[in-house]
């Protein structure tokens, strides 16, 4: 038998049970459409946002896409001929080498990128980029021993001229063609700012050295090279010169105040001495601020000895009958004969220690030849020559 009032007290149970899931729905229905417009706000941004994103990675890549696959026809119209070597010496453009255009090639021929981060208001925006190219810190130290080494060939030249443009971009082919670089990675960030509603580069001479892998920056190291690489240099560079090249860079032909053509004998034979003779041995180096101090100890030409057969040979010869006879021009010119054969014939070496001074000028390390150290590459011949002068004038 049913109980009518449990009956009715079910009904209005469940009537107060549907009313409640019904606000319940309400309140529900009303949640996602608040998140459907929030999702739908949030694509609206989302999409603005990506489009102004993709301007500014379409502006970088416009730009480095051009170093990842260079054309040399047209590399001159995006790179500065100067991108590289901005302080060099400016050629008039119709002298410039056109193989320059090839070298950038050869400089950007694995050059790589990946724009990572980017950020941006309404009127600039800057980019985190990846930068992947050949290790320019060693390139950068290669061409700062061969720029220096074709300097030091330069004083040995009659028609030595300042480095232009064409030529350090033409020994930077050379350096880059003798050596193998590994690749590595370098992280930049690229600057834009907004004009006339259109997104471009600031391009200044941070991006440039910031494109060229720091190889600007590397260059312009006052230390790239240390006082005893320096040293090396020079001394490594002189044992490769012939004998002319010797007599002009030791500037031998003043040692003697003499008629031209025995001048040059004696100039001459001097050079094929230190020539055949000259060897280095690095034995420590000290640096103090821009000042440095490289102990070297230096093999030569015993220009001792060879007075000492000079001297000898002249000796017995003055008192032979033929002395007197020859008179006293005869005897001038046995002495000359007799000072160039002892220079011709010598084999005696001499080693000296000596400490070479160098200093920095904010640029590089410079080497000072003093009056020491070119007595010591000289084998003491001027000293040696003072005592024989007279015999020979």
């Amino acid at each position: 038998m049913f109980d009518i009032f449990t009956i009715s007290g079910k009904l209005k149970a469940y009537r107060k049970l549907t009313k409640g899931d019904n606000f319940m729905i309400q309140f529900q229905n009303k949640r996602l459409f608040f998140a459907a417009f929030l999702l739908f706000f949030s694509v609206l941004l989302t999409g603005c946002a990506s489009k102004e994103e993709k301007a500014i990675r379409q502006t970088i890549s416009s730009e480095l896409d051009h170093l990842v696959s260079p054309d040399a026809t047209q590399i001159n119209t995006y790179l500065s001929f100067q991108l590289l070597f901005p302080d060099a010496q400016q050629d008039d453009s119709s002298d410039l080498d056109p193989s320059i255009t090839e070298i950038f090639t050869e400089f950007y021929k694995n050059f790589s990128y990946k724009i990572s981060e980017v950020s941006y208001d309404d009127k600039s925006a800057s980019a985190d980029v990846i930068i992947h190219n050949l290790d320019t810190h060693a390139l950068a130290k290669d061409y700062a021993i061969a720029a220096l080494k074709k300097r030091i060939e330069g004083d040995a030249n009659p028609s030595q001229v300042d480095f232009s443009l064409s030529d350090s971009y033409l020994l930077l082919d050379k350096t880059l063609k003798n050596h193998d670089y590994k690749q590595v990675e370098s992280d930049i960030k690229i600057q834009l700012k907004k004009k006339n509603n259109v997104w471009e580069i600031v391009e200044d001479t941070d991006f440039d050295n910031e494109l060229s892998g720091n190889f600007l920056t590397y260059m312009s190291d006052s230390n790239l090279l240390s006082p005893k690489q320096v040293v090396k240099i020079h001394f490594d560079t002189i044992k490769k010169f012939d004998a002319e090249q010797l007599n002009r860079y030791l500037s031998l032909d003043s040692l003697l105040n003499t008629d031209n053509t025995y001048t040059s004998s004696i100039a001459h034979a001097l050079a094929e001495q230190i020539h055949k003779s000259f060897d280095y041995k690095i034995k420590s180096d000290s640096v103090e601020n821009n000042s440095a101090k490289v102990v070297v100890k230096i093999t030569s030409t015993d220009f001792t000895s060879i007075l000492e057969t000079y001297q000898k040979q002249i000796s017995e010869w003055v008192q032979s009958s033929d002395a007197l006879e020859a008179g006293l021009l005869g005897r001038h010119e046995k002495g000359r004969e007799f000072l160039l054969k002892a220079i011709q014939d010598n084999t005696a070496t001499t080693s000296e220690t000596v400490e070479i001074s160098l200093t920095n000028d904010g640029t590089s390390w410079k080497m000072q030849m003093d009056q020491n150290l070119a007595q010591a590459i000289l084998g003491g011949v001027s000293s040696t020559l003072a005592d024989v002068q007279e015999d020979v004038e």
